[in-house]
């Protein structure tokens, strides 16, 4: 192994362990105790419950509507798992099942208005969460994590 390898594996090694614990930790400071107070921080409570629930909706009010086949290939998951998180989200009244008016066959799945306030909270939530991490680091810090986001994009854009 080389030293450029031996680099990229270190590197790889901690963007896997930094990323998900970052999001874990915007994630867990959710103010629990909001929860009862009103029935935004409710739903959003209710919205978290489940892993890629938010994502799921967060990619349904960006599209609009998809199809049950187009949600599991956009979350990366079988048609079965991306079926059991519809049903969760249908029974929580985030999104609605709309049949296809020339083809019957088709069934739409599509956000309710409920649920694109939710996901909107929730996306406000971890953005403000997130900007309050950033307003503990040093001026030489934001600046290095702003010149790090163009590698980052690129990261995602590189096929593997």
């Amino acid at each position: 192994m080389t030293e450029h390898d031996s680099q990229e594996w270190a590197i790889a090694d901690e963007l896997l362990d930094l990323i998900p614990g970052l999001l874990q930790q915007i994630r867990a400071n959710f103010p629990a105790e909001a929860a009862s107070e009103q029935p935004e921080w409710r739903d959003l409570s209710e919205l978290r419950a489940t892993a890629g629930q938010a994502r799921l909706l967060r990619s349904l009010s960006k599209r609009q509507r998809c199809t049950m086949q187009e949600l599991a290939d956009l979350m990366g998951v079988a048609a079965p798992t991306a079926t059991a998180m519809v049903k969760r989200l249908l029974t929580l009244g985030f999104v609605e099942r709309i049949r296809d008016e020339q083809d019957w066959r088709v069934v739409w799945i599509s956000p309710t208005e409920r649920g694109l306030r939710t996901v909107a909270l929730y996306d406000q939530f971890r953005r403000t969460n997130l900007q309050r991490r950033l307003a503990r680091l040093s001026q030489d810090e934001l600046k290095l994590l702003r010149a790090a986001l163009p590698v980052l994009h690129h990261l995602i854009e590189v096929e593997s």
